[in-house]
C-alpha cells in the first residue's frame, strides 16, 4: 500500500474517545464480512442488523456528532453504518436486480491486519548473532552452502528491526515512569508488568547475557571479509544461489547480501548501548519513586486536612498575602518522614572450625565402616567353608561367630535365603550353595534370631571345582 493512495479518512472512524471500541467492532465486522465464511455477499440491511445486535450485546454507546445529526438517521446502527461507509471502511454496490451488496474495503482490511500485528506478542530475542556467525562459518568451510548468506542477512536485518522496536518500547516506558501521561494502570503496575514482564525478562536479560553482539563482532566481520575478498568462494556461492532458486543469482547478488549483513550488524552496536542505558535509567527512576513511597506516611491525607483546618481558623490569614504562611502551620505537616538513623555496626562472632585432623579421622572411620558393610562374596565363602568343613550340609546352629566379619557374613548368608536379584554381588554364590529357611525349627545360635538356615553345598560345584 502506497502512502500516495492511502485513504486517510479511515482514521476518522477510529479516532476519539470511542476509537478502541470502534476497532473491536471493526474486527468483528471483518470476520462477519469474510468471503470464506459467507455463501453470498450480505445486503446493507443484514449488515445493519449485525451492527444493531453487536451494539446491544456490547452495551456500546456511540455519541452522534453534532455536525452529522441533521443528515444522519438517529438510530445507532444507521449512524455506525453510514459512518463506516463514508470513511471508506465498507463499500456497497448496486448489482443486477436492484440489489445492493456490502463488503469490507481492502485498504481497511490491511490496516486492521497491521494494527493487529502491533498488539501481537513477539517472541523474545534469541541468539541471532551466534546463528549468523555459525552460518557464515559454514559458508567459509564449504562454499557450496552459499545460500546461508541470504538467510544470515535476513536474520540480521530482522534482529536489527526488532532491536529498534525494543529501544522504542523502553523509551516509552521511561517517558511514562518519568511523569508522562499513560492510559490504564499506574506507574508501578506499568513498570512491573510492561517493563519487567514484557521487556526485561524475555529480551534485555537474555540479550545482555547470551546475545551480546560484542561477543561475535570481530568473528563476524572476519568471516564476511573471507567471503567478500575471495573470488572463488563468491563464484561457488553464486552457483549455490542458482541451485536454491534465489532470484538473480550472481556474484553481485552475493556481495549485496554481504553488504546488507554488514550494514545491519553495524547498526546493532548503538542500539544495544541504548538498551543498556535506558535500562539503567529506568531502574534508577523507579528506585527513586519506590524510596519516596516508602518514606511517605500513610496518614498524609489527614495531615493535609488538618493543615487546611488550621489555615481556615486563623483570622489573620485574610489580611496576609496568600503565599505568606507562618512556620507553625506547616512545620507539623511534613510530607516525608526524616531518614532513620543507621544501626551501628556490631562485630560478628566467627565460628571456630573443627581441627583438620578430627575431620580426617571422621572421614576415615566413615569410609572403613562403609567398606566393612559392603557385600563381599569371598568373606561369605570363607565363613561357610570354615564352619562346614568336609560336610555337605549344615545349619546355623553349627556356625561359630567370633569376629565382626563373621557376624557380617552370617547376616549376608541370611540375605541369600531371603533371595537376591541376578545383579546382586552375592548372586553367584547361589551356584555353589543352597541357603533355605527351616520352616519347623528356630535357630539356637546365640548371636542370631529367627528361623534356622539350612546351608547345602551344590553337587555340581565339586565337579566344576575339580575340573
Amino acid at each position: 500500500m502506497s502512502f500516495a493512495t492511502l485513504n486517510t479518512n479511515l482514521f476518522k472512524a477510529i479516532a476519539g474517545d470511542n476509537g478502541r471500541l470502534m476497532l473491536d467492532l471493526l474486527l468483528e465486522l471483518d470476520a462477519f464480512l469474510d468471503p470464506a465464511q459467507l455463501a453470498d455477499e450480505p445486503t446493507p440491511l443484514q449488515v445493519r442488523v449485525f451492527l444493531r445486535d453487536y451494539l446491544a450485546n456490547s452495551h456500546l454507546r456511540l455519541e452522534i456528532e453534532s455536525g452529522e445529526a441533521a443528515t444522519t438517521p438517529q438510530s445507532p446502527e444507521h449512524y455506525v453504518y453510514y459512518r463506516l461507509r463514508d470513511t471508506g471502511w465498507i463499500r456497497e454496490e448496486l448489482e443486477i436486480g436492484y440489489r445492493y451488496v456490502v463488503w469490507m474495503a481492502q485498504e481497511g482490511r490491511r490496516l486492521l491486519q497491521f494494527l493487529r500485528s502491533m498488539g501481537a506478542e513477539h517472541p523474545s530475542l534469541g541468539v541471532v548473532c551466534l546463528s549468523v556467525r555459525s552460518n557464515l562459518a559454514e559458508v567459509v568451510k564449504d562454499p557450496a552452502n552459499g545460500s546461508l548468506i541470504r538467510k544470515a542477512a535476513d536474520d540480521m536485518e530482522g534482529f536489527l528491526n526488532r532491536l529498534r522496536a525494543l529501544v522504542g518500547n523502553i523509551r516509552e516506558i521511561h517517558y511514562v515512569i518519568s511523569g508522562g501521561d499513560v492510559s490504564g494502570s499506574g506507574n508501578f503496575n506499568f513498570y512491573f508488568e510492561e517493563y519487567l514482564g514484557e521487556l526485561f525478562l524475555p529480551n534485555i536479560e537474555k540479550l545482555a547475557l547470551k546475545g551480546n553482539p560484542n561477543l561475535h563482532a570481530s568473528k563476524i566481520r572476519k568471516l564476511v571479509s573471507d567471503i567478500r575478498f575471495s573470488l572463488e568462494r563468491l563464484e561457488v556461492c553464486a552457483k549455490a544461489y542458482q541451485r536454491d532458486d534465489i532470484a538473480n543469482p550472481s556474484i553481485e547478488t552475493v556481495e549485496a547480501d554481504l553488504d546488507r549483513l554488514s550494514l545491519a550488524f553495524d547498526g546493532i552496536g548503538p542500539l544495544f548501548k541504548k538498551t543498556q542505558d535506558y535500562a539503567r535509567r529506568i531502574t534508577r527512576r523507579m528506585h527513586e519513586r519506590i524510596k519516596y513511597t516508602v518514606h511517605t506516611p500513610s496518614n498524609i491525607g489527614q495531615q493535609i486536612e488538618d493543615l487546611l483546618d488550621l489555615i481556615g481558623r486563623d483570622d489573620s490569614i485574610e489580611t496576609l498575602p496568600s503565599p505568606v504562611i507562618s512556620e507553625k502551620l506547616i512545620s507539623e505537616s511534613r510530607l516525608a518522614k526524616p531518614k532513620a538513623k543507621s544501626v551501628p555496626a556490631v562485630a560478628t562472632v566467627r565460628r571456630q572450625s573443627k581441627p583438620l585432623w578430627e575431620k580426617r579421622a571422621y572421614n576415615q572411620l566413615k569410609q572403613e565402616h562403609i567398606h566393612f558393610q559392603r557385600y563381599d562374596p569371598d568373606r561369605v565363602v570363607s565363613f561357610i567353608e570354615t564352619n562346614m568343613g568336609d560336610r555337605a550340609q549344615m545349619t546355623t546352629d553349627d556356625l561359630t561367630i567370633k569376629t565382626a566379619d563373621d557376624m557380617m557374613a552370617a547376616l549376608h548368608l541370611r540375605l541369600l535365603a531371603q533371595g537376591v536379584s541376578k545383579t546382586h554381588a552375592l548372586y553367584p554364590l547361589l551356584a555353589e550353595y543352597s541357603v533355605t529357611f527351616d520352616e519347623h525349627e528356630w535357630t539356637q545360635l546365640e548371636y542370631m534370631a529367627g528361623r534356622r538356615l539350612i546351608i547345602t553345598r551344590q553337587a555340581f560345584s565339586e565337579i566344576s571345582r575339580n575340573d
